[in-house]
Protein backbone atom coordinates (compact mmCIF):
# COMPACT_ATOMS: atom_id res chain seq x y z
CA UNK A 1 0.00 0.00 0.00
CA UNK A 2 1.11 3.49 0.02
CA UNK A 3 0.46 6.97 0.91
CA UNK A 4 -2.60 7.17 -1.62
CA UNK A 5 -4.58 4.45 -0.30
CA UNK A 6 -8.19 5.03 0.31
CA UNK A 7 -8.60 6.09 3.72
CA UNK A 8 -4.82 6.09 4.24
CA UNK A 9 -3.64 8.22 7.05
CA UNK A 10 -0.17 8.64 5.80
CA UNK A 11 1.33 12.19 6.64
CA UNK A 12 -0.86 12.45 9.93
CA UNK A 13 0.42 12.09 13.33
CA UNK A 14 -0.29 9.83 16.29
CA UNK A 15 1.04 11.23 19.89
CA UNK A 16 4.66 11.14 18.81
CA UNK A 17 4.69 9.17 15.29
CA UNK A 18 4.52 10.40 12.63
CA UNK A 19 2.69 8.28 10.26
CA UNK A 20 4.62 7.78 6.43
CA UNK A 21 2.72 5.08 4.74
CA UNK A 22 0.05 2.57 4.77
CA UNK A 23 1.57 -0.90 4.92
CA UNK A 24 -1.67 -3.13 5.22
CA UNK A 25 -5.07 -2.86 6.49
CA UNK A 26 -7.01 -5.94 8.48
CA UNK A 27 -9.91 -6.32 10.73
CA UNK A 28 -7.91 -5.72 13.89
CA UNK A 29 -6.15 -2.64 12.59
CA UNK A 30 -3.54 -0.93 10.31
CA UNK A 31 0.25 -0.89 10.20
CA UNK A 32 1.91 2.00 8.99
CA UNK A 33 5.64 2.68 8.55
CA UNK A 34 6.33 5.35 11.05
CA UNK A 35 8.71 7.79 12.63
CA UNK A 36 9.22 8.00 16.27
CA UNK A 37 10.06 11.36 16.51
CA UNK A 38 11.43 11.01 20.33
CA UNK A 39 13.83 8.35 19.36
CA UNK A 40 14.48 9.01 16.06
CA UNK A 41 13.65 5.32 14.66
CA UNK A 42 11.61 3.91 12.00
CA UNK A 43 8.97 1.80 13.08
CA UNK A 44 5.95 -0.34 12.00
CA UNK A 45 3.36 0.94 14.01
CA UNK A 46 0.54 -0.96 14.79
CA UNK A 47 -2.77 0.78 15.12
CA UNK A 48 -5.82 -1.14 16.71
CA UNK A 49 -9.32 -1.44 15.40
CA UNK A 50 -11.55 0.93 17.77
CA UNK A 51 -13.97 -1.61 18.62
CA UNK A 52 -10.45 -3.51 20.39
CA UNK A 53 -9.21 -0.33 21.64
CA UNK A 54 -12.27 0.32 23.70
CA UNK A 55 -12.93 -3.40 24.64
CA UNK A 56 -11.43 -3.24 28.44
CA UNK A 57 -10.71 -7.20 28.36
CA UNK A 58 -8.73 -6.71 24.74
CA UNK A 59 -6.80 -3.80 26.95
CA UNK A 60 -6.17 -6.05 29.61
CA UNK A 61 -5.25 -8.96 27.33
CA UNK A 62 -2.50 -6.58 25.22
CA UNK A 63 -0.88 -5.70 27.98
CA UNK A 64 -0.70 -8.88 29.78
CA UNK A 65 0.27 -10.80 26.50
CA UNK A 66 3.03 -8.21 25.45
CA UNK A 67 4.82 -8.77 28.53
CA UNK A 68 4.51 -12.48 27.43
CA UNK A 69 5.80 -11.86 24.10
CA UNK A 70 8.77 -9.74 25.28
CA UNK A 71 9.78 -13.13 26.90
CA UNK A 72 10.38 -14.57 23.50
CA UNK A 73 14.15 -14.09 22.53
CA UNK A 74 14.46 -15.63 19.27
CA UNK A 75 15.59 -13.73 16.33
CA UNK A 76 12.83 -15.02 13.90
CA UNK A 77 9.76 -13.51 16.53
CA UNK A 78 9.78 -9.72 16.19
CA UNK A 79 9.70 -7.85 19.63
CA UNK A 80 7.23 -5.63 20.80
CA UNK A 81 8.69 -2.41 21.27
CA UNK A 82 6.61 -0.62 23.30
CA UNK A 83 2.49 -0.52 22.97
CA UNK A 84 -0.09 1.68 24.95
CA UNK A 85 -2.39 4.77 24.05
CA UNK A 86 -1.85 7.47 22.53
CA UNK A 87 -4.29 10.45 20.82
CA UNK A 88 -7.15 7.97 22.08
CA UNK A 89 -5.93 5.01 19.69
CA UNK A 90 -4.07 1.73 21.33
CA UNK A 91 -0.64 1.22 19.69
CA UNK A 92 1.60 -1.21 19.50
CA UNK A 93 5.47 -0.60 17.97
CA UNK A 94 7.58 -2.87 16.45
CA UNK A 95 10.83 -2.83 14.39
CA UNK A 96 10.26 -2.56 10.45
CA UNK A 97 10.82 -5.82 8.39
CA UNK A 98 11.70 -4.72 4.89
CA UNK A 99 10.22 -7.84 2.77
CA UNK A 100 7.54 -9.45 2.42
CA UNK A 101 4.47 -11.93 3.49
CA UNK A 102 4.87 -15.47 2.41
CA UNK A 103 0.97 -15.49 1.36
CA UNK A 104 1.86 -12.57 -1.04
CA UNK A 105 5.14 -14.57 -2.34
CA UNK A 106 2.98 -17.74 -2.85
CA UNK A 107 0.20 -15.91 -5.20
CA UNK A 108 3.17 -14.44 -6.90
CA UNK A 109 4.81 -18.09 -7.27
CA UNK A 110 2.00 -20.32 -7.27
CA UNK A 111 4.89 -23.14 -4.97
CA UNK A 112 7.39 -23.42 -4.36
CA UNK A 113 10.79 -25.36 -4.49
CA UNK A 114 10.94 -28.26 -1.68
CA UNK A 115 14.10 -26.74 -0.51
CA UNK A 116 12.97 -23.19 -0.31
CA UNK A 117 9.85 -24.38 1.61
CA UNK A 118 11.69 -26.37 4.49
CA UNK A 119 13.98 -23.31 4.68
CA UNK A 120 10.95 -21.43 5.86
CA UNK A 121 8.99 -23.89 7.72
CA UNK A 122 12.39 -24.45 9.95
CA UNK A 123 13.07 -20.90 10.63
CA UNK A 124 9.44 -20.64 11.80
CA UNK A 125 9.59 -23.63 13.86
CA UNK A 126 12.74 -22.57 15.24
CA UNK A 127 10.32 -19.07 16.31
CA UNK A 128 7.27 -21.30 17.66
CA UNK A 129 9.43 -23.66 20.30
CA UNK A 130 10.83 -20.66 21.40
CA UNK A 131 7.51 -19.29 22.09
CA UNK A 132 6.11 -22.82 23.43
CA UNK A 133 9.30 -22.64 25.98
CA UNK A 134 7.66 -19.13 27.22
CA UNK A 135 4.22 -20.34 27.35
CA UNK A 136 3.34 -18.72 24.56
CA UNK A 137 0.93 -20.49 22.06
CA UNK A 138 0.83 -18.32 18.51
CA UNK A 139 -2.42 -19.85 17.49
CA UNK A 140 -2.51 -18.00 13.97
CA UNK A 141 -0.01 -19.90 11.80
CA UNK A 142 -0.53 -18.68 8.57
CA UNK A 143 1.38 -17.43 5.48
CA UNK A 144 0.01 -14.08 5.97
CA UNK A 145 1.83 -13.91 9.39
CA UNK A 146 5.49 -15.23 8.00
CA UNK A 147 7.61 -12.24 6.54
CA UNK A 148 10.01 -12.85 4.20
CA UNK A 149 13.47 -10.73 3.64
CA UNK A 150 14.94 -10.41 0.43
CA UNK A 151 17.47 -13.08 1.50
CA UNK A 152 15.22 -15.44 3.10
CA UNK A 153 15.36 -14.53 6.57
CA UNK A 154 11.65 -15.48 8.08
CA UNK A 155 10.06 -13.72 11.31
CA UNK A 156 6.80 -14.45 12.53
CA UNK A 157 4.53 -12.58 13.54
CA UNK A 158 0.87 -11.65 15.40
CA UNK A 159 1.72 -13.96 18.14
CA UNK A 160 -1.83 -14.89 20.06
CA UNK A 161 -3.95 -12.35 17.70
CA UNK A 162 -6.45 -14.89 17.23
CA UNK A 163 -6.68 -15.61 20.68
CA UNK A 164 -7.79 -12.27 21.48
CA UNK A 165 -10.78 -11.25 23.53
CA UNK A 166 -13.12 -9.88 20.59
CA UNK A 167 -11.10 -10.70 17.53
CA UNK A 168 -13.04 -13.55 16.61
CA UNK A 169 -16.32 -10.92 16.27
CA UNK A 170 -13.56 -8.51 14.37
CA UNK A 171 -12.29 -11.22 12.27
CA UNK A 172 -15.53 -12.73 11.51
CA UNK A 173 -15.40 -11.39 8.24
CA UNK A 174 -11.79 -13.25 6.68
CA UNK A 175 -12.44 -15.89 9.65
CA UNK A 176 -11.24 -17.97 6.50
CA UNK A 177 -7.94 -17.08 5.70
CA UNK A 178 -7.18 -17.92 9.36
CA UNK A 179 -9.53 -21.09 9.70
CA UNK A 180 -7.18 -22.63 6.65
CA UNK A 181 -4.60 -23.79 8.65
CA UNK A 182 -6.38 -24.47 12.43
CA UNK A 183 -6.20 -27.49 14.13
CA UNK A 184 -9.33 -29.68 14.49
CA UNK A 185 -8.97 -29.01 18.46
CA UNK A 186 -9.69 -25.36 17.81
CA UNK A 187 -12.93 -26.13 15.98
CA UNK A 188 -14.31 -28.77 18.64
CA UNK A 189 -13.94 -26.14 21.65
CA UNK A 190 -11.89 -28.47 23.67
CA UNK A 191 -8.67 -28.09 25.40
CA UNK A 192 -5.47 -27.42 23.34
CA UNK A 193 -1.83 -26.74 23.57
CA UNK A 194 1.21 -26.09 21.48
CA UNK A 195 0.12 -28.86 18.84
CA UNK A 196 -2.15 -26.44 17.41
CA UNK A 197 1.02 -24.24 15.51
CA UNK A 198 2.59 -27.88 14.89
CA UNK A 199 -0.50 -28.68 12.81
CA UNK A 200 -1.03 -25.21 11.45
CA UNK A 201 2.98 -25.30 10.08
CA UNK A 202 2.35 -28.70 8.89
CA UNK A 203 -0.58 -26.98 6.40
CA UNK A 204 1.81 -24.36 5.86
CA UNK A 205 4.58 -26.64 4.37
CA UNK A 206 1.86 -28.18 2.50
CA UNK A 207 1.00 -25.04 0.53
CA UNK A 208 4.17 -23.83 0.11
CA UNK A 209 4.78 -27.61 -1.49
CA UNK A 210 1.29 -27.65 -3.46
CA UNK A 211 0.38 -23.89 -3.72
CA UNK A 212 -3.07 -24.81 -1.91
CA UNK A 213 -3.69 -25.18 2.07
CA UNK A 214 -4.84 -28.77 2.54
CA UNK A 215 -8.82 -28.22 2.88
CA UNK A 216 -10.72 -25.96 0.51
CA UNK A 217 -14.32 -25.27 1.88
CA UNK A 218 -16.66 -21.64 1.34
CA UNK A 219 -17.62 -21.71 4.87
CA UNK A 220 -15.97 -22.37 8.13
CA UNK A 221 -18.12 -24.78 8.95
CA UNK A 222 -16.82 -26.38 5.88
CA UNK A 223 -13.47 -26.25 7.28
CA UNK A 224 -14.41 -27.54 10.35
CA UNK A 225 -15.60 -30.50 8.92
CA UNK A 226 -12.82 -31.24 6.46
CA UNK A 227 -10.35 -30.72 9.32
CA UNK A 228 -11.96 -32.51 11.82
CA UNK A 229 -13.23 -35.77 9.32
CA UNK A 230 -11.72 -35.14 6.00
CA UNK A 231 -8.47 -37.98 5.13
CA UNK A 232 -5.19 -35.51 5.20
CA UNK A 233 -4.11 -34.92 2.03
CA UNK A 234 -0.69 -36.40 0.57
CA UNK A 235 1.37 -33.94 -1.36
CA UNK A 236 2.82 -36.00 -3.64
CA UNK A 237 -0.21 -35.98 -5.36
CA UNK A 238 -0.71 -32.61 -6.21
CA UNK A 239 2.49 -32.54 -8.01
CA UNK A 240 5.20 -34.97 -9.94
CA UNK A 241 7.75 -32.61 -8.57
CA UNK A 242 6.74 -32.74 -4.92
CA UNK A 243 8.91 -36.45 -2.95
CA UNK A 244 6.35 -38.77 -1.77
CA UNK A 245 8.24 -38.76 0.83
CA UNK A 246 6.82 -35.65 2.04
CA UNK A 247 3.47 -37.35 2.64
CA UNK A 248 4.43 -39.26 5.68
CA UNK A 249 5.54 -35.86 6.90
CA UNK A 250 2.12 -33.95 6.65
CA UNK A 251 0.13 -37.20 7.74
CA UNK A 252 2.30 -36.85 11.08
CA UNK A 253 1.73 -33.14 11.14
CA UNK A 254 -1.42 -32.83 10.55
CA UNK A 255 -2.59 -35.83 12.49
CA UNK A 256 -6.28 -35.22 13.99
CA UNK A 257 -5.14 -36.54 17.26
CA UNK A 258 -2.72 -33.61 18.69
CA UNK A 259 -0.77 -36.68 20.61
CA UNK A 260 0.08 -38.43 17.52
CA UNK A 261 2.19 -35.35 15.68
CA UNK A 262 5.29 -34.50 15.95
CA UNK A 263 6.54 -32.97 20.10
CA UNK A 264 7.98 -29.98 18.60
CA UNK A 265 7.88 -27.56 15.76
CA UNK A 266 11.76 -28.47 15.45
CA UNK A 267 11.01 -32.53 14.74
CA UNK A 268 8.37 -31.10 12.03
CA UNK A 269 10.90 -29.06 10.30
CA UNK A 270 13.66 -32.40 10.69
CA UNK A 271 11.19 -34.39 9.62
CA UNK A 272 10.75 -31.79 5.88
CA UNK A 273 14.48 -32.05 5.78
CA UNK A 274 15.40 -35.28 5.75
CA UNK A 275 12.36 -36.04 3.11
CA UNK A 276 14.78 -33.95 1.00
CA UNK A 277 16.65 -35.73 -1.90
CA UNK A 278 20.41 -34.95 -1.05
CA UNK A 279 20.79 -32.61 -3.41
CA UNK A 280 17.74 -30.28 -2.62
CA UNK A 281 19.04 -30.86 1.65
CA UNK A 282 22.35 -28.89 0.06
CA UNK A 283 20.19 -26.09 -1.37
CA UNK A 284 18.35 -25.78 1.77
CA UNK A 285 21.33 -25.36 4.05
CA UNK A 286 22.91 -23.12 1.62
CA UNK A 287 19.68 -20.68 1.60
CA UNK A 288 19.22 -20.80 5.23
CA UNK A 289 22.90 -20.15 6.30
CA UNK A 290 22.85 -17.29 3.31
CA UNK A 291 19.63 -15.69 4.50
CA UNK A 292 21.08 -16.34 8.53
CA UNK A 293 24.70 -14.31 7.23
CA UNK A 294 22.95 -11.21 5.43
CA UNK A 295 19.81 -10.26 7.80
CA UNK A 296 20.92 -8.91 11.10
CA UNK A 297 19.05 -9.91 14.07
CA UNK A 298 16.54 -6.85 15.23
CA UNK A 299 17.65 -7.30 18.85
CA UNK A 300 20.86 -9.35 20.46
CA UNK A 301 19.49 -12.22 20.83
CA UNK A 302 20.33 -16.38 20.85
CA UNK A 303 21.77 -17.67 17.39
CA UNK A 304 18.68 -20.00 15.69
CA UNK A 305 18.95 -23.79 15.17
CA UNK A 306 20.68 -24.52 11.82
CA UNK A 307 18.89 -27.30 10.23
CA UNK A 308 21.05 -30.75 10.34
CA UNK A 309 23.88 -30.92 7.64
CA UNK A 310 23.40 -32.97 4.52
CA UNK A 311 25.06 -36.41 4.19
CA UNK A 312 26.95 -36.73 0.91
CA UNK A 313 29.36 -39.81 -0.54
CA UNK A 314 31.62 -40.63 2.52
CA UNK A 315 35.13 -39.10 0.79
CA UNK A 316 33.02 -35.45 1.34
CA UNK A 317 31.19 -36.25 4.40
CA UNK A 318 31.11 -33.19 6.81
CA UNK A 319 31.45 -32.97 10.17
CA UNK A 320 28.37 -32.91 12.11
CA UNK A 321 27.66 -32.17 15.20
CA UNK A 322 26.07 -35.08 16.31
CA UNK A 323 26.89 -38.62 15.22
CA UNK A 324 24.15 -39.94 12.89
CA UNK A 325 22.06 -43.13 13.55
CA UNK A 326 21.51 -45.87 11.44
CA UNK A 327 19.83 -44.06 8.35
CA UNK A 328 19.81 -44.77 4.38
CA UNK A 329 22.61 -42.90 3.24
CA UNK A 330 21.03 -39.74 1.97
CA UNK A 331 18.71 -39.56 5.13
CA UNK A 332 20.52 -37.31 7.74
CA UNK A 333 20.23 -37.69 11.06
CA UNK A 334 18.45 -35.24 13.25
CA UNK A 335 20.94 -33.99 15.51
CA UNK A 336 19.87 -32.87 19.15
CA UNK A 337 21.27 -29.52 19.30
CA UNK A 338 22.14 -28.27 14.98
CA UNK A 339 25.28 -26.39 14.33
CA UNK A 340 24.49 -22.64 14.53
CA UNK A 341 25.88 -20.46 11.90
CA UNK A 342 27.13 -16.77 12.87
CA UNK A 343 25.00 -14.04 12.67
CA UNK A 344 25.72 -10.21 12.76
CA UNK A 345 24.23 -8.12 15.36
CA UNK A 346 22.97 -4.81 14.11
CA UNK A 347 20.04 -2.91 13.91
CA UNK A 348 17.59 -4.26 10.53
CA UNK A 349 13.63 -3.09 10.04
CA UNK A 350 10.74 -5.27 9.22
CA UNK A 351 6.75 -4.47 8.80
CA UNK A 352 4.35 -7.18 10.15
CA UNK A 353 1.22 -7.12 8.46
CA UNK A 354 -1.97 -6.90 10.02
CA UNK A 355 -4.06 -9.68 10.87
Amino acid sequence: MSETAPGTRAGSRVGRYLLKRLLGRGPTGEVYEAVDTQKDRTAALKLLAPSLGRDPAFREWLQREALTVGRVQEPHVVPVRDYGELDGEVFIDMPLVRGDDLSALLKRTGVLPPSRAVNIVWQAAAALDAAHAAGVIHRGVKPRNILLTADDFIYLVDFGIAGAPGANAADAEHAGARWKYSAPELFSGGDFGPAVDIYSLACVLYQCLTGSPPYRADSVKMLANAHLTKPIPRPSQAGSTIPPTFDAVIAKGMAKDPRERYASAAELATAAYQALSAPDQHRTLHIYEASQQATPPLIEQPKPSAPPTAQVAPAEQPKSPVAPAPVPPVTPAPPQRPAEPPVTAADTESAPPPE
